[in-house]
């Protein structure tokens, strides 16, 4: 494994590590959805108690008496609706954090996708570096191997004249153009799909997701 395949391995770890997180997250979210649909449901069933215990409260002052004695039940039933009101604050409290940190985990996601892209990217990027190099080379190879066959016809009774070294020459570069985007566009097109296809296996998730 080179340099480049060690920085795409280590970018899927951390878009694994990311993804677990997100998972961690998602859990989180859910169970305190739950908890937060579920307190209000509670708060609604016992909407009546609040007006219930301000009647008493006006009755007493009516009276002009200063405690206040509520039934047992009623009491209980209003400490439950104080109760709920402070989870309930806590509760959206903790909706919102874990939204907030939903919106960190989902952002940092997208950060490990495009790293993995960039990683992959560079590993293409290099070989398409080294195809260029050969293809360099092959190209010097051949200039040396047509200025030889150009000197060897020096004397006169050359095989091979100029005027047809020259002819090869001058078609070169419209005979390359036609293997690579005309009447060889099929083979092009099928060499471009199968690094598509390679850019897909490269970005691909190792095990499971």
């Amino acid at each position: 494994m080179n340099d480049l395949e060690i920085k795409l391995a280590a970018a899927k770890n951390l878009r694994h590590d990311v993804l677990k997180a997100l998972d961690e997250v998602g859990v989180k979210q859910r169970k305190a959805g739950v908890l937060l649909e579920r307190l209000k449901a509670e708060k609604e069933s016992l909407s009546g108690v609040q007006e219930q215990v301000n009647n008493i409260r006006l009755d007493a002052m009516e009276a002009g008496e200063t405690a206040i004695y509520l039934p047992a039940a009623l009491s209980r039933q209003y400490e439950r609706v104080q109760e709920i009101d402070a989870l309930l604050a806590a509760a959206t409290k903790r909706a919102q954090s874990l939204s907030a940190e939903r919106a960190v985990t989902d952002a940092a996601m997208q950060d490990a996708d495009e790293a993995i892209r960039k990683e992959a990217g560079a590993i293409l990027s290099a070989e398409q570096a080294d195809a260029w190099e050969r293809a360099q080379s092959l190209w010097a190879e051949y200039l040396e191997a047509v200025r030889e066959a150009v000197a060897l016809g020096t004397t006169g009774r050359a095989a091979i004249p100029w005027n047809a070294i020259s002819g090869d020459l001058s078609q070169l570069t419209p005979s390359a153009f036609e293997a690579l985007n005309g009447a060889g566009k099929l083979k092009t097109d099928k060499a471009r799909e199968q690094v598509r296809q390679r850019f897909a296996d490269l970005i691909a998730p190792v095990g499971p997701a």
